[in-house]
């Protein structure tokens, strides 16, 4: 089993105890429930990584994602509460994105999309609007989306997880995952495969791509533009 840094569960047990105090309510399978007056449901110009957030065009345009690597997020949920001035200005965020890959084991996966779930609120909570992260594991944390109520718009960071040919199994996997949100409309951090671009606009949801930042540079970079 992966291991997970020992304050993380002391980090989790806080943000229980905080978003209870605060009438969020955990749904059977135990996972948060989102409530839609926290939600952004306006699509922004702009999508950057927190640690590039001064790269900004225009901050009142731009939500922010956390699509990094575990050990940059789990400094962020250590922080959350020195972060919250950092995110003054800007429209809004994607949620948190713990790994939960398939593979691992489940019950880490699920506490995985758990913590990045209660932390997401609790930004939330202070005044920060969100936009639900798409990201689930094996089937077994489908469940994970019952914290969302249907037609919510939600976040998807496609920075290597759809690299390779897909397979029956894995457009199964986004379709029912489509089904069982039937989201609003889908913002892609990235690019994801074109059959599930497909897919999307098979069912009718509207959706925005968002090109990385990394991606965005190397284009400036070649015209001779400072990024």
């Amino acid at each position: 089993m992966r291991k997970i840094p020992i304050n993380v569960y002391d980090i989790a047990s806080w943000l229980y105890h905080e978003l209870s105090q605060n009438d969020i309510q955990f749904n059977y399978e135990g996972y948060p429930v989102f409530k839609p007056e926290f939600i952004l449901w306006q699509k922004p110009k702009y999508i950057l990584p927190f640690n590039h957030r001064n790269a900004a065009p225009v901050k009142s345009e731009t939500a922010l994602c956390f699509y990094m690597n575990d050990k940059l997020l789990y400094k962020r949920l250590s922080n959350l509460k020195n972060d919250l001035s950092l995110f003054s200005g800007y429209l809004g965020i994607c949620g948190f994105d713990l790994s939960p890959r398939m593979g691992w084991d489940e019950d880490l996966q699920k506490f995985n999309i758990l913590l990045s779930q209660m932390a997401t609120i609790w930004l939330a909570l202070h005044g920060i609007r969100i936009i639900p992260n798409f990201r689930t594991g094996s089937f077994t944390t489908f469940s994970s989306l019952n914290a969302y109520y249907k037609n919510m718009p939600v976040a998807i960071g496609a920075l290597g997880c759809w690299k390779k040919k897909l397979s029956l199994n894995d457009l199964l996997y986004f379709k029912l995952k489509i089904f069982q949100c039937n989201p609003q409309f889908i913002l892609i951090y990235g690019m994801i495969e074109d059959e599930l671009i497909e897919m999307i606009e098979e069912s009718g949801i509207e959706y925005q791509v968002y090109p990385d930042f990394r991606s965005t540079c190397r284009r400036r970079e070649v015209q001779n533009v400072r990024c």
